[in-house]
């Protein structure tokens, strides 16, 4: 006698289907993710065939250099992103006539290394003397003039045009280093980020308006618009002001990576709040990668700062003569690892 098969219910069949379902919907989205992640590792890294470092070391084969004796390989896991903070209130809502934008004052490059578990912050003074693209009015390149670098997002549309002359501009004082990704923010950006993340605590380094030498305070509102546009119109009152710039965006780059960490959608909520003053090229794809891996890394206790000398040039311009053999120091350090 055959053994009776027992006949499934309607309702079983439903939840076995539902189940079904659900389990190959979250198989597409974990394999969406992981061609996401792939894409954007493609997009952001390079193996540094296009650095040019041979008037500071040996230039071997395969990325490697040889450096004070030494050999160095380029590390190509790392990504670097440009971050630009522009002497704008507002990012303007349509493109600016080429030539014509306002100048990025700010100019930060985030260096994220995998590899060792590493974000490093570099500031590069608005001042430093540099080459530049230079566009007329419609857009046409008229070629390149060695001038300070906050003059390059000028000459673009104040939106990705200026962003990628300025990002073209850093990677050239980095001898060819590639940034394939970047951000400006506008000062009502910022300062509604600060408020955001609940304000951020600096320590001033000199006694100013109601700020105390070696006393920590929390920032936000007026009070942060205050401590970052403070400028004295020396040689040096660019520095002051970068090492002000530098302290909230360290403090800020803190807050948000400890929000990650517990909630990692609290990015692109952060991100909501701000977005109508933010111009960049960060899609989809470079978002996953740059999350899975950012949440990761420890960020250095200090921004390093591109080093080089001040001097005021024609018209009383404050001119920032970059140190080649600093930087090229820099560069190993952050760029390279030791050739096994």
């Amino acid at each position: 006698m055959e053994t009776e098969k027992k006949k499934m219910s309607k309702g079983t069949k439903v939840l076995l289907i539902i189940a079904c379902v659900i389990l190959i919907i979250a198989l597409l989205m974990v394999a969406t993710v992981v061609i996401l992640d792939k894409l954007g590792q493609n997009s952001l890294t390079d193996d540094g065939s296009d650095i040019d470092v041979s008037d500071k070391a040996e230039v071997l084969e395969n990325g490697t250099v040889r450096y004070n004796g030494k050999l160095y390989r380029y590390n190509d896991q790392i990504t670097t992103i440009l971050f630009m903070g522009v002497d704008e209130w507002d990012k303007p809502q349509n493109s600016v006539t080429y030539g014509k934008a306002e100048q990025a004052d700010v100019n930060v490059m985030a260096v994220l290394d995998p590899v060792n578990s590493k974000l490093t912050l570099i500031s590069v003074s608005r001042d430093t003397m540099c080459d530049i693209q230079v566009l007329d009015e419609a857009g046409n390149y008229l070629g390149t003039d060695f001038t300070q670098l906050a003059l390059s997002y000028s000459y673009g549309d104040g939106k990705e045009k200026s962003c990628e002359l300025t990002s073209q501009a850093v990677s050239g004082i980095f001898h060819g280093i590639k940034i394939p990704a970047y951000g400006s923010i506008s000062i009502n950006g910022i300062l509604d980020l600060i408020d955001l993340v609940g304000g951020v605590t600096i320590t001033p380094t000199e006694s100013f308006g109601p700020f105390t030498q070696g006393q920590p305070i929390n920032i936000q509102g007026k009070l942060a618009e205050e401590y970052v546009r403070l400028r004295e119109h020396t040689t040096e009152g660019n520095n002051q002001r970068m090492q002000h710039h530098n302290q909230v965006i360290l403090a800020l780059v803190n807050k948000a990576l400890s929000m990650a960490r517990e909630d990692l959608f609290s990015i692109p909520e952060l991100y909501q709040g701000v977005s109508r003053n933010v111009t960049t090229n960060v899609g989809v794809s470079k978002m996953v990668y740059l999350a899975k891996i950012a949440i990761g890394l420890n960020l250095d206790s200090q921004i390093y700062k591109v080093q080089g000398e001040s001097v005021l040039g024609e018209g009383n311009h404050a001119e920032f003569m970059v140190d080649e053999d600093a930087l090229m120091e820099m560069i190993i350090n952050v760029f390279y690892v030791p050739a096994e």
